[in-house]
């Protein structure tokens, strides 16, 4: 799944003021890593996601990673050693952004 244009923009916009929630350091993409994530995107949606330096893996590696961990889970964005990630919640409650992006 990708997403284009105004949707794009406006989870980049809701991504610029976050911290982010997940490092990635030595130990890389483990199994624990990617479950921990999906979870932290089932309950948020948007997350943002930091490499540390001294991580053998690139942004690339942990996107490519994820998309074939879970097929629903989209990259928004990359800027250095930040990624930010969306999917949208399976539970109606725990849904904020997706909300918006059907408005759009």
């Amino acid at each position: 799944m990708i997403i284009k244009g105004k949707k794009n923009r406006y989870l980049r916009s809701q991504a610029q003021t976050m911290k982010p929630v997940v490092q990635v350091g030595r130990d890389g993409l483990s199994e624990n890593l990617l479950k921990q994530i999906q979870l932290l995107l089932n309950k948020d949606e948007l997350i943002k996601v930091s490499l540390l330096q001294n991580t053998l893996v690139d942004a690339d590696q942990l996107v490519d990673a994820l998309t074939e961990f879970d097929g629903a889970i989209v990259h928004i964005q990359t800027i250095g050693s930040k990624v930010v990630l969306y999917k949208k919640s399976p539970k109606v409650k725990n849904r904020k952004y997706s909300i918006e992006l059907e408005k759009i």
